[in-house]
């Protein structure tokens, strides 16, 4: 079975990019990853990295394995629709990194599948909102301080599973949805494309991009690329305390134990069973800080307060819940 579409891909000239899905028509699992692939070129061309689809066509094959190619993906069918969202934005988003820029996956790894890692937890949950795509985390959590963490920064040439995965996959994914949380979508889009329009087709290496998204944003994030990429560590919160200062006025304080700095989200859960998160971005941390004092306001009856979200691994979460008395 052969489907195709035909996205518009650049708004302002009407390009157009051909996407296809060839199949066995007795996996039925297949039937709608045509749709997945056309969402997939349409929102990478419009919404994330929003730029236009470079390429004129791209072609997802049912086949044996996982794995991109210029312009084509061969992937398996699979039978829960989450797992062939996942997977069919996962391999198209290589188009960028590495086949767009030339990275040179090989050496950095990190370069291509941390983005595709990213791209597929940014555009999942817009294909299907009912996909909340978590990949990888509890990877890292299980190997976070153990003698096979490396660093992100050295060469997957190096490394072996699962030291090799954790740190192609989850953990660059992490460190460049903080950057995107830190900047916010307008800046980090500017400064992203600023490191594509710079070293697409060019093989950049890992200072290049550090560079381009500091010169793109106007920015110094270099006390982020040391901690999270170039150091070791282990990712860590915990709630030190929380006072109440007044009838609806809490403060709670989160001491980064371990090395590894993350974005802050408190969950306020109330007696009437319902919630309200608090979220601080990780350059609360940049001045070398091991504790940060969030104020908190509670408009009704506050019960506790808990530490963390699906994107900040945590390697000991016997600290992340403040139960008030």
């Amino acid at each position: 079975m052969w489907k195709a579409a035909s996205p518009v891909v650049d708004s302002a000239t009407g390009r157009r990019t051909r996407v296809d899905a060839v199949y066995n028509p007795d996996h039925k699992d297949y039937t709608p990853v045509i749709d997945y692939a056309r969402k997939t070129v349409d929102l990478m061309s419009h919404v994330f990295p929003h730029w236009p689809f470079p390429y004129p066509h791209e072609t997802i094959v049912d086949g044996l394995d996982q794995m991109e190619y210029p312009m084509m993906a061969n992937d398996n069918p699979l039978e829960k629709a989450e797992d062939a969202i996942e997977l069919t934005d996962h391999e198209i988003f290589h188009t960028m990194f590495p086949f767009y820029m030339g990275i040179n996956e090989t050496k950095y790894a990190w370069m291509d599948e941390g983005w595709a890692t990213i791209g597929e937890w940014v555009l999942s949950t817009k294909i299907d909102s009912k996909v909340i795509d978590v990949d990888g985390i509890a990877s890292y959590e299980s190997i976070a301080g153990r003698e096979d963490d490396q660093p992100i920064i050295s060469l997957s040439t190096q490394q072996t599973t699962p030291s090799y995965i954790v740190n192609s996959y989850p953990k660059p994914g992490l460190g460049y949805l903080y950057v995107r949380d830190m900047l916010g979508d307008a800046l980090f889009t500017k400064a992203l494309h600023f490191y594509i329009t710079q070293w697409h087709g060019k093989h950049p290496m890992p200072y290049d991009f550090f560079n381009c998204i500091n010169t793109g944003a106007g920015v110094n994030l270099n006390w982020f690329w040391k901690n999270w990429f170039i150091d070791g560590g282990v990712p860590n919160q915990g709630i030190t305390k929380v006072t109440q200062k007044s009838r609806k006025e809490y403060m709670a304080v989160v001491t980064n134990i371990g090395a590894k700095l993350m974005p802050i989200d408190l969950t306020l859960y109330y007696k009437d069973g319902t919630t309200k998160v608090v979220h601080k971005d990780i350059s609360v941390w940049k001045n070398g800080n091991k504790s940060v004092a969030v104020d908190l306001i509670a408009d009704k009856p506050l019960i506790k307060v808990v530490l963390g979200n699906i994107y900040t691994p945590d390697v000991n979460k016997v600290d992340n819940e403040y139960v008030i008395k």
